[in-house]
């Protein structure tokens, strides 16, 4: 979870620099020089550990840990890495529209940090060569398992990307961007359990008694899953999960956690987690996501941000939001699905017995972003047990959040549906222009009650070309003819036409003329 949360946080900070936040200095050299802040923050934490200064040891651990991302943010907003690659690749880095290539490019330090900061924390942690490399290999693993669902997204749109007239569509109606995205996550959560699978080193539980206890249990509580697996870590991580939604769902145990438990605590484990899928706690999840995130959407349209630093802001201020609340969530149905645990095996025991094997010595009293400590849910787990109101009480608040975050986002996908369909005629025109379908173009336009004056001015300006499909060459050189008889904005207009027509060469141009009509230049 932290590569992946790591990874939207990189891309939000690229989309930031592409909207101008930042410095306006371009300093790439530097880039290079931040790589070793991973390695000079180990070396700090070592020094600080011999000095006695556990405390402020810990701190920079944990700075270290994000090193990456901090590392990163500078490269992006003070040192001008986005704009120099945009430079060298001759193309205006936008997320708001069809990414390119050169997104990777611009990635590459973020990875780059990531895998110093691993190797970082990996002699960190341990100095025996043989466990370095099990915890190299793990957090590895891990972040190519983040990676998996941008790369099949990549995929997809590169594939898409290949077929013009589907492409222009996607990417400028929007009921059609909704569809190829809702799609795009139906496909991703149909393969998140054999992404996984593939991308962390598992293999089906074997025969014995831990699966026919586990088998067991499943059948008693009506529980089905494609498969019980055993996720190797070398014994680095005690853990279980349920990935995936439906039967095709697979349910992964650790070596580290089948090593430590007994067999009333691994079915306690089992308990807790079927307890996730019964509550329907991904769907509550993917709830309250989609609410907050298409609330916000509509939001920015409302207000007229589109696509500028002010609706960038509210979406970061939406994804600040949403981490809370899905921290808040995530810690109360962890006890949710503790109390799931109780109701169904009757031994509260077996789960307080799992919980202090594999909480840890930190993890007992330390809150964490997803989790409450041991102690606490140990404590929970006792007044449950002698008290079932109290485990009653959570089920029926999180139930009505559930509900609430039903209604929140069925309402919300109402309010998309409507604006999608409303503004379906408006965004064939822009996809006409774009694929160069002028009359068409035209004959959208009047289906359009009150269509925008620049959208409205780009159908004349295309019409008065008095040719079917001009060429991108042709609009460029009618721009530049403009530009030579000082006509500036309807040189504005042919660039821009020449622009939606995938001609990026000219963004500069663009640019230019776009700041002297600001400013008033003559």
């Amino acid at each position: 979870m932290t590569y992946l949360l790591h990874i939207v946080v990189a891309l939000s900070l690229v989309m930031a620099a592409a909207e101008g936040l930042g410095l306006d200095v371009q300093v790439p050299w530097a880039v290079a020089a931040l790589a070793l802040v991973p390695h000079a923050l180990a070396w700090l934490v070592r020094r600080l550990g011999i000095a006695g200064h556990f405390s402020i040891g810990g701190w920079v651990l944990l700075a270290l840990r994000h090193s990456a991302l901090g590392c990163f943010a500078l490269a992006t907003l003070a040192l001008g890495w986005s704009s120099s690659v945009a430079q060298w690749s001759g193309t205006r880095l936008d997320l708001w529209s069809w990414p390119g290539l050169e997104i990777l490019l611009v990635l590459v330090p973020f990875f780059a940090y990531t895998l110093l900061a691993i190797d970082a924390r990996v002699r960190l942690l341990d100095r025996r060569p043989e466990q370095r490399s099990d915890l190299r290999r793990l957090e590895l693993r891990s972040l190519f398992a983040s990676l998996l669902p941008f790369a099949v997204m990549i995929a997809a749109t590169a594939a898409l990307g290949l077929h013009e007239p589907l492409r222009v569509q996607v990417e400028h109606v929007g009921l059609w961007s909704a569809l190829f995205a809702a799609g795009l996550l139906s496909v991703l959560v149909w393969l998140l359990p054999w992404l996984l699978r593939h991308a962390w080193n598992t293999s089906p539980l074997p025969a014995g008694r831990a699966r026919s206890t586990l088998e067991g249990l499943a059948s008693k509580l009506g529980f089905r899953c494609r498969e019980l697996v055993v996720w190797h870590t070398g014994f680095q991580q005690a853990n279980a999960a349920v990935v995936g939604i439906g039967p095709s769902r697979t349910v992964l145990f650790s070596d580290l956690l089948l090593a430590q438990l007994g067999e009333r605590e691994l079915e306690a484990v089992f308990a807790h987690e079927i307890g996730h899928v019964v509550r329907h706690h991904v769907l509550v999840f993917a709830a309250w996501s989609l609410a907050l995130l298409l609330g916000a959407d509509l939001l920015i349209d409302s207000l007229g941000f589109g696509d500028s630093v002010e609706g960038l802001v509210l979406l970061g201020m939406t994804l600040l939001l949403w981490y809370f609340v899905f921290g808040w969530f995530s810690r109360r149905v962890e006890l949710e699905a503790d109390w799931h645990a109780l109701e169904t095996t009757g031994d509260a025991e077996a789960l307080i017995s799992a919980l202090e094997r594999v909480g840890g010595t930190h993890g007992r009293v330390r809150d964490s972003w997803r989790h409450f400590g041991t102690a606490r849910r140990m404590e929970f787990l006792r007044s449950a047990a002698s008290d079932p109101s109290i485990g009653h009480r959570l089920a029926r608040r999180l139930q009505r959040f559930g509900i609430a975050g039903g209604v929140a986002v069925a309402l919300v996908l109402a309010a998309q549906a409507r604006e999608l369909l409303n503004s379906y005629p408006r965004d064939q025109v822009a996809a006409s222009l774009a694929s160069g379908h002028y009359a068409q173009a035209a004959d959208w336009a009047r289906k359009v009650p009150a269509l925008e004056p620049e959208l409205s001015v780009l159908v004349s300006r295309a019409l008065s070309t008095g040719e079917c499909a001009p060429s991108t060459e042709r609009l460029v050189e009618l721009a530049r003819e403009a530009q030579a008889r000082d006509a500036r904005i309807e040189a504005l207009e042919y660039f821009t036409l020449a622009y939606l027509r995938g001609e990026r060469s000219v963004d500069v141009e663009l640019d230019a003329l776009e700041a002297e009509l600001r400013t008033g230049s003559r």
